[in-house]
């Protein structure tokens, strides 16, 4: 990939065993996004848990339903087998109940006798925004490993 500087900069990505382009857009603004994402924040960190899972469950589905066309692109894009990349895209896909069951497992609310004849509460709650930078040989699988779960906490 090579990202050239100026106004109309681009990303341009290129098969690596061809040099074959395979897209290009423009070069994103991150505190733009940061942003955005900050001002989302607060009414997604408010919407139940079900909610969320629901909502990563159809990011799940609709990856399902282009697994095919993403394994072939990461293939192309990482010079890794197809068999490696669709690996990949179904590892993505079973993240979400993954992390709906550890989510579960780990954040339940709870209450303790305290030694001091008290009860104690430990709830969770998300902290708000979240950047993950994702390797190019695993593009898809360690940035979604770290965002379903972030989401699912009510992360932005």
């Amino acid at each position: 990939m090579t990202a050239p500087s100026g106004n109309d900069a681009e990303i341009v990505s290129c098969e690596p065993a061809t040099g074959a382009e395979l897209w290009r857009g423009p070069v994103g603004d991150v505190e733009a996004a940061v942003d955005r994402a900050r001002q989302a924040w607060s009414t997604w960190a408010a919407q139940s848990l079900s909610n969320r899972v629901e909502l990563c469950r159809r990011f799940a589905n609709e990856v399902r339903k282009e697994q095919e066309n993403l394994a072939a692109l990461i293939a192309r894009e990482t010079g890794k087998p197809l068999w490696e990349a669709r690996a990949e895209v179904e590892k993505v896909v079973a993240k979400v109940d993954i992390s709906v069951r550890a989510y579960a497992e780990r954040s339940a609310q709870r209450k303790f006798d305290s030694a001091l004849q008290g009860t104690a509460a430990l709830r969770h709650k998300p902290h708000g925004v979240m950047a993950v930078l994702g390797p190019y040989n695993l593009p898809a699988h360690l940035p979604n490993a770290h965002i379903i779960p972030a989401l699912i906490a009510g992360n932005a």
